[in-house]
C-alpha cells in the first residue's frame, strides 16, 4: 500500500512519495503522535506528454519513487524537469537518484540563502544579496542537472501552458517558495499545512471539515512546532500579505511536502481561514511584548 500512486486531478496531478512510521527521530511532531505515519509527498503534474515533478522525496524512498514514476509515464511522455519549493533533504536529496533513472536535465528552485555573504545590515541590497543564484546553481550542478530560477513572476509552464506561480511566502524559516497550479486549483504549499498525519499508511488524503475551534487549535499547533519566531513577530504584514494571496486564488487542494493532502474546496477554505485566525490571535498576544519593547528603546 505504501507503494501505489494516487490520482488527485484525472490525468493531470497524482500523489507519489514514500511513508514513516513517527518516532522519536521525527522531531516536527510532538508525542500523541507517535506510532502514526508521515508521508513524505512528491506530485507529478502533466499535460499532455509534458511532465514535471514536484518535489523530488527523500533519498530514501528512491525505489519507491522510481516505481510509481514508471507505474504513471507513459511511453512518449518528455519527463526532464522538476519544481522544488524549498533547497532541504525532504525536497531536493534525491534529484541525484532521479537524475540517473530519468535523465532529469533542470530543476525550478528559490535562491537560497548563502552564509557567506549573510551579515547584518539595514541595507535592501546586502540582505537581497544574502538569497543569490548562485548559491543554488552550484548545489544543482553537484547534483547533476541545471537550475532555473523560481521567483516571484517567472511562471513554470508545461506543454506550453503556464502553469505554476511562483510565489516568496512570508511565512517561511528559510527560503521557500508555494507554487499555485490554477488548472488543477491546488497550491504546493511546501512545510505549512503539513499537520495532519495518518492512522495508517496508505490514509495520504483528508476531506475532514472540523470545527473552527478544532482547525484554530491544529493550526497553533503546526506553527508552534516550525515557526516560533511567530510568537515573538509583528504579523500584521504577514496576514495581510497572505489573505490577499488566498483572495485571489481558486485553491481546491492543498498539497505540502509532507503529511496527508488536503481535498475540497470545503476542507481547504477551513484551513486557510484557521491559519489566518491562528496568526491574529499571535499577533494581539504579541501586542503587549511589542509595545514593552518599543518602550525600552
Amino acid at each position: 500500500m505504501r507503494d501505489q500512486t494516487f490520482e488527485l486531478v484525472q490525468d493531470q496531478l497524482f500523489l507519489l512519495g514514500g511513508v514513516e512510521q513517527i518516532d522519536e527521530r521525527i522531531s516536527w511532531y510532538p508525542a500523541e503522535d507517535r506510532g502514526k505515519f508521515v508521508a513524505y509527498n512528491s506530485y507529478l503534474l502533466r499535460s499532455g506528454s509534458d511532465c514535471l515533478l514536484v518535489e523530488s522525496g527523500a533519498a530514501d524512498h528512491h525505489p519507491t519513487i522510481r516505481e510509481q514514476l514508471r507505474s504513471r509515464l507513459r511511453e512518449g511522455d518528455l519527463f526532464k524537469r522538476i519544481a522544488v519549493t524549498r533547497n532541504e533533504p525532504e525536497c531536493v536529496c534525491n534529484i541525484p537518484n532521479l537524475v540517473k533513472d530519468f535523465g532529469i536535465e533542470a530543476v525550478h528552485s528559490a535562491r537560497q540563502m548563502s552564509a557567506l555573504q549573510f551579515f547584518p545590515s539595514d541595507s535592501v541590497e546586502s540582505r537581497s544579496e544574502s538569497f543569490d543564484r548562485r548559491s543554488t546553481e552550484l548545489l544543482m550542478l553537484e547534483f547533476g542537472v541545471h537550475c532555473i530560477a523560481a521567483d516571484e513572476g517567472e511562471c513554470i509552464s508545461i506543454n506550453g501552458q503556464v502553469r505554476l506561480e511562483p510565489f516568496k511566502t512570508p511565512l517561511r524559516v528559510l527560503p521557500s517558495l508555494w507554487l499555485h497550479d490554477a488548472y488543477t486549483r491546488t497550491l504546493f504549499c511546501s512545510d505549512i499545512f503539513c499537520a495532519s498525519v495518518s492512522e495508517r499508511p496508505e490514509i495520504r488524503t483528508n476531506s475532514d471539515v472540523l470545527s473552527k475551534d478544532e482547525m484554530i487549535a491544529l493550526m497553533l499547533r503546526e506553527l508552534a512546532m516550525k515557526f516560533e519566531w511567530l510568537s515573538r513577530g509583528r504579523l500584521s504584514g504577514i496576514i495581510e500579505t497572505l489573505e490577499d494571496y488566498f483572495a485571489k486564488r481558486d485553491i481546491e487542494i492543498l498539497a505540502p511536502t509532507r503529511g496527508q493532502v488536503i481535498l475540497g474546496a470545503e476542507a481547504v477554505d477551513a484551513r486557510l481561514r484557521a491559519l489566518i485566525e491562528a496568526m491574529k490571535m499571535l499577533d494581539a498576544r504579541n501586542l503587549p511584548l511589542q509595545a514593552s519593547f518599543a518602550l525600552s528603546r
